[in-house]
């Protein structure tokens, strides 16, 4: 733009001004003068109307008059393009003002705020929404703030008849539960290097693995221990009953694990009685059936060698063996080894790596091997989806561990069964991105491209790519059709021992799936195609997955996926640098006591918070003659006559003519007709126990997350041909 026309095109902007229809206010935009016609909207407002916006501003979820607010402010490009009237050569979008005394200069006046511009109310808004941005509270958590306060609000003159009425910090409501309730925290002396636990009757004064004393230095001489670990005993709702204090991994894991186990004893010999006001609420005895974990852990609950020594399998007696091209490692490519025998784990046997005998061998459910169950999120997710993501990336990675070495130290890469090109992969990687936005929601996965950075990917970011990518977008690049069926029958092996129940018939295909795999993997070692490294421990225990399943149930009934849950949790609250232990001892006993008083009362009920509407026989409609069947559910939308307006962008003319052809089709009459007839619109649709949205339910809860369900619609069109169509829901 020339000078001379940006001079122009200010002295027309500023030289234009508009006017008020409600009183006799100019203003220099149309911008402005909207936004001031929003005082004049906000004026003639009821005082019963901003009561009930309070309610408004918490229904979230249920509120039958959500509407859009499109009419509350000028948006960018309304303005945008009556300044464009004026002059097509604007090329950006703008909201300042020019004043004579200031020449050219853009103004930019906040004269409108003021001290006076806001309420209290508002202002303290402003605030919360500072503090939550500030502390990254989530989206979710700040509606529920709102909802409490808002609370706080309507009950006010309640709260303030109550003697020293006001909102306790933590420490206080920590210590007011506590006083009121039974649950407490027993502490035990711990190494300080987290070596080992000391029992109640213990009179070492040192650690006997690292030599550290158990007790400060005090110069009052009285014992103080130099570390501790709470142990929480509470309802069953508890998950958490206490973790180790670290630094290092414990050196005497039973010392830990004792007080648990004799508690377990006695509740296995005298049962567990439940009140609540002294009413009975549940008597039965306790047995701990099962511990899992990943496979380091486990092998130290079960007092065996490491998943890498000679016997390094905890299910049976297979014996390791070293791959051509390794000098370490021990892998597992035989299945035929028979299960190690129930006596090992009672006396222990040094022989085939069970150093002792287990603590779980004390309680009454030890059932040898099968006690320490397999875990599907660390064997199927984690270990068995990167290990087939290592099997194929090797031409990315420049990886040679699964490669065959030939005596002369040469790699046979020529017949590598798993070889994908590298322009491949990358267009597998591109597929695996292009389809992010085609995704439902329900999946717990990112589908990131793991071709391009595995950092942070997650074990169910593994599943996925195992269950869903491999079949779908890997297999077609593989080089045989013998090497994709192999990995086909993986995946489909790994999908049944997921499911949640199992019949004798699935658990003889699962096992067959499983067999095929290994044999195909034995047989390309004893081809030298492929190196022996690739019998991982994670592969040798797929293998093991129906004897388990057998034993304990479906692997999900028992995964560690909350406990990595729980891990999580804790990682993020404890903060301490300096007494971590101790301040996750503290973090176990509130949750303990806050799962305790829960279980209790309701608090929610006892203060009578604001919520969202709950749902009611007003919130959905049965069909006609159909009770059982589908319905359809809340936020409606009513239309008369259907006259002048559109639904969801569709025109009236043509929602009428799809309404008349669906009436004649399904009740073969002729000559409906609307006249005043209202017409209903539902947002949602809730059908064969799955409720299906709409883009109206998008707009009216402002929802942005992408479609869950892909929906087929078969309809007779024309020349009575079926058509099919598929839309994202």
């Amino acid at each position: 733009m020339s000078s001379s026309n940006a001079s122009q095109q200010r002295d027309r902007i500023s030289t234009q001004q508009y006017q008020c229809d409600q009183c006799v206010l100019f203003f220099d935009n149309y911008q402005k003068l909207q936004n001031h016609k929003r005082i004049h909207r906000g004026d003639s407002a009821t005082m019963t109307e901003i009561d009930q916006s309070i309610l408004d501003d918490v229904d979230m979820y249920h509120d039958e008059n959500d509407t859009s607010n499109e009419d509350e402010s000028v948006s960018n490009s309304e303005y945008t393009m009556e300044s464009m009237e004026l002059d097509n050569t604007i090329s950006y979008k703008c909201a300042y003002n020019f004043e004579d005394s200031e020449g050219e200069a853009h103004i930019y006046d906040s004269s409108r705020i003021s001290t006076n511009t806001f309420t209290k109310a508002e202002l303290m808004s402003i605030h919360l929404s500072q503090l939550m941005l500030q502390h990254r509270i989530a989206r979710a958590a700040y509606r529920d703030i709102v909802q409490f306060i808002n609370t706080v609000i309507r009950d006010h003159d309640d709260i303030m008849m109550e003697p020293g009425a006001k909102i306790s910090h933590g420490k206080t409501v920590d210590a007011l539960l506590k006083s009121k309730l039974s649950v407490k925290g027993h502490e035990y002396d711990v190494c300080s290097s987290g070596c080992r636990l000391y029992g109640i009757n213990d009179d070492q004064e040192s650690c006997v693995d690292c030599g550290k004393p158990r007790y400060k230095t005090d110069p009052d001489q009285s014992q103080t221990p130099a570390a501790s670990m709470k142990l929480i005993y509470t309802n069953k709702y508890l998950l958490q009953l206490a973790i180790l204090p670290g630094p290092k991994k414990p050196t005497h894991l039973d010392s830990f694990l004792i007080p648990i186990i004799n508690e377990l004893q006695d509740l296995e010999a005298h049962g567990l009685v439940v009140k609540h006001n002294r009413v009975e609420l549940c008597r039965s005895k306790v047995y701990l059936l099962l511990a899992s974990g990943d496979i380091p852990a486990v092998a130290d609950m079960a007092h065996i060698g490491s998943h890498t020594s000679l016997f390094g399998c905890r299910f049976c007696e297979t014996k390791g063996k070293c791959p051509t091209n390794r000098r370490h490692g021990m892998y597992f490519d035989d299945i035929s080894a028979r299960l190690r025998p129930l006596e090992d784990f009672k006396v222990g046997n040094p022989s085939k790596n069970i150093y002792q005998l287990s603590i779980y061998t004390q309680l009454s459910t030890f059932s040898g091997s099968s006690f320490f169950a397999l875990d599907e999120l660390h064997l199927i997710a984690r270990g068995i989806g990167k290990l087939v993501y290592d099997l194929i990336i090797v031409t990315l990675t420049k990886e040679t561990k699964f490669y065959y070495t030939h005596p002369d130290n040469t790699l046979n890469t020529t017949e590598y069964p798993f070889h994908i090109p590298r322009a491949d992969l990358v267009t597998i990687g591109n597929c695996i991105t292009s389809s992010q936005k085609y995704i439902p929601t329900s999946f717990q996965g990112s589908f990131d491209n793991v071709f391009a950075k595995i950092d942070g990917t997650r074990a169910v970011n593994w599943l996925d790519f195992l269950l869903f990518l491999v079949p779908t977008l890997v297999v077609p690049y593989l080089p045989n059709r013998a090497v994709k069926t192999a990995l086909l029958s993986l995946v489909k092996g790994c999908a049944l021992a997921l499911q949640w129940t199992l019949t004798s018939e699935l658990l003889d295909e699962m096992e067959s799936y499983f067999k095929h795999w290994h044999s195909f993997l034995y047989q390309q070692v004893q081809n030298n195609t492929l190196s022996r490294s690739v019998f991982r421990p994670v592969q040798h225990y797929l293998v093991h997955i129906p004897y388990i399943i057998k034993q304990q149930g479906p692997l999900r009934c028992y995964s560690t996926r909350s406990m990595e849950r729980v891990i999580g949790v804790f990682s993020k609250l404890i903060k301490s640098k300096s007494k971590g232990s101790r301040n996750a001892s503290f973090l176990v006993e509130r949750f303990a006591i806050h799962n305790y008083i829960s279980t209790a009362i309701s608090i929610c009920d006892e203060i009578n918070l604001i919520r969202p509407k709950p749902y009611g026989r007003e919130s959905y409609m049965d069909l006609p003659n159909d009770p059982s069947g589908a319905q359809l559910w809340e936020p409606f939308h009513q239309f008369v006559n259907l006259n002048d307006d559109s639904v969801e962008g569709v025109g009236s003319p043509s929602v009428k003519e799809a309404l008349l052809k669906y009436y004649q089709r399904t009740t073969g009459l002729t000559g409906h007709e609307f006249g005043d007839s209202v017409v209903v619109v539902a947002a949602r649709l809730w059908m064969d126990s799955t409720v299906y949205s709409s883009c109206m339910y998008r707009r009216k809860k402002n929802e942005t997350s992408r479609g869950n369900h892909y929906v087929m619609f078969t309809c007779p069109y024309r020349n009575n041909c079926n058509y099919s169509s598929t839309f994202s829901m």
